[in-house]
């Protein structure tokens, strides 16, 4: 499995812990948002962030996609 993978992999457990959300919930939003994409791309600047920072990531990418403003 490639790094990028095993990353993936954190982001989605880590995503799913800090949400409340169990797996299959966080397959879904990563696939409707196409976070896999987002991850795999941005893959050497988010690995070098903490989890609370990725969450945060991910959150704003999703708000971005989706057209939410905060």
């Amino acid at each position: 499995m490639s790094k990028e993978s095993n990353f993936l992999i954190y982001c989605m457990e880590r995503y799913r812990h800090f949400k409340g959300l169990s797996g299959a919930d966080v397959a879904r939003i990563f696939e409707k948002y196409d976070i896999y994409e987002y991850i795999t791309k941005y893959f050497e600047s988010l690995h070098t962030m903490g989890e609370r920072c990725i969450v945060q990531e991910i959150d704003d990418y999703i708000s971005s996609v989706a057209g939410i403003s905060k």
